[in-house]
């Protein structure tokens, strides 16, 4: 992980008096932060012309919101909702995210499959975490995946 991601997860680790349980959190933004970090070093080219406004990376960040909050029972919407506050602000405050209008309509517009291959990709990624592997890619994978989709 970059000096950059470190500062944003040190960032957007929520304080003791959150009421959320800090490594989870911490875990998941630094999942996300090294996905994004393994794709940028492997695709450059396929990381801004499929994600540069990281919107693809936003709806990963969702399934694996969903599946962390599974695991440690967030299970109510207020806490799931706490918990994607700091994803969210990890993966725009963190460096250099745009929001630009085309993107935006471009995602939202997108196939809902390709919209659910992010979404379990992320999902994934947290179970192989959790199984103990190392191996990175998941949001790589569907990047590569979602080239002939509407991007």
């Amino acid at each position: 992980m970059d000096q950059m991601n470190r500062d944003c997860v040190q960032q957007h680790a929520p304080g003791p008096d959150a009421g959320l349980m800090n490594p989870a959190v911490v875990a998941l933004v630094q999942l996300l932060a090294s996905e994004r970090e393994e794709a940028q070093i492997a695709e450059p080219a396929l990381v801004e012309r499929v994600d540069s406004s990281r919107l693809w990376l936003l709806w990963f960040a969702i399934g694996a919101t969903v599946e962390v909050c599974k695991l440690v029972r967030r299970e109510y919407d207020e806490e799931r909702n706490e918990i994607f506050r700091h994803v969210i602000r990890a993966i725009f405050d963190g460096g250099g995210g745009r929001m630009t209008a085309p993107r935006v309509v471009a995602a939202e517009a997108a196939d809902r499959s390709l919209i659910d291959r992010f979404e379990s990709a992320g999902a994934e990624a947290v179970r192989s975490c959790m199984r103990g592997e190392t191996r990175l890619g998941y949001y790589l994978g569907a990047l590569r995946s979602s080239e002939g989709g509407r991007c």
